[in-house]
């Protein structure tokens, strides 16, 4: 009698080994493909009372018109993913923590359209002011339907820059090379460019892109290396901290911030306001 029960307890041990096992590889599945080890940030937008930041990587909205996007001010999360693959210059930094140490602080534009904005549209047209990340679909996204409105005579459009450079990897460098471009008066060239195919994943893809689109590729190369146009970068991130943007894309009709969705119909319903 006693020799038919080892079996069945021995077979009754491997099984609850193999249990085990099977427990703790669908926990490692689990945690490899959450927020701490797949490498996408699953990091809503800001919390009210939280520094600004882009959406989650899988939030993207690669739509034409963003007519459901609305700004990331109502999530709630407690940390802010930053890429740290880089060192981000300290003069950038620095700027970007007085923005998000003073944003909201005022709704209106304290700097209004001028000779070194980037513009298009009619000059009768009433303008539009907007602060984007190039580097973030979402502000593609904003910029490729204020674009459409822009040439269709409806607004004249200014574009002006807020890469968040600690939190996307090549926010500065898109920035810069944008700069470059337009001292070759092709900025609005390469943002078009930017902003409708597949956007680049690594520097030099980025570089060689918009080398391709100026008359002089070796004169951006050089000028984004030696960061010839970052002060012009920093400038900008100051004039949206003294206008109190509060996101990117940070978008301002009648010189004052819009909050509200950016489609074409809320927009042109703000114009007419």
């Amino acid at each position: 009698m006693t020799a038919s029960v080892a079996p069945f307890a021995l077979a009754g041990g491997t099984w609850i080994f193999v249990g085990v096992l099977v427990a703790l590889f669908f926990i490692f599945v689990f945690g490899y493909y959450t927020r701490s080890g797949s490498g996408i940030s699953q990091t809503p937008y800001r919390r009210p009372d939280g520094p600004p930041e882009s959406p989650s990587e899988l939030a993207h909205d690669i739509t034409q018109d963003v007519q459901s996007w609305q700004r990331g001010t109502e999530g709630r999360h407690q940390s802010r993913r930053v890429d740290t693959r880089a060192p981000i210059d300290a003069a950038v930094a620095q700027a970007l923590a007085q923005w998000r140490g003073h944003r909201g602080a005022t709704r209106q534009l304290t700097a209004p359209l001028g000779a070194d904005d980037h513009v298009r549209g009619p000059d009768h047209a009433p303008a539009v002011v907007v602060w984007i990340d190039a580097s973030n679909e979402t502000c593609r996204g904003a910029y490729r339907l204020l674009s459409e409105l822009a040439d269709g005579g409806e607004i004249r459009l200014a574009v002006r820059q807020l890469p968040l450079a600690d939190v996307h990897r090549l926010a500065l460098t898109t920035a810069e090379a944008l700069e470059a471009a337009a001292a070759q008066d092709q900025f609005l060239a390469l943002l078009d460019r930017l902003a409708t195919t597949s956007f680049p994943s690594t520097e030099d893809s980025l570089l060689d892109q918009a080398a391709a689109l100026v008359p002089d590729g070796d004169r951006l190369r050089q000028d984004v290396g030696a960061g010839v146009h970052r002060d012009r970068v920093i400038e900008q991130i100051g004039a949206a901290t003294a206008s109190g943007a509060t996101a990117v894309p940070a978008v301002y009709i009648h010189d004052l911030r819009y909050d509200g969705r950016i489609s074409r119909d809320d927009v042109r319903r703000e114009l007419r306001t």
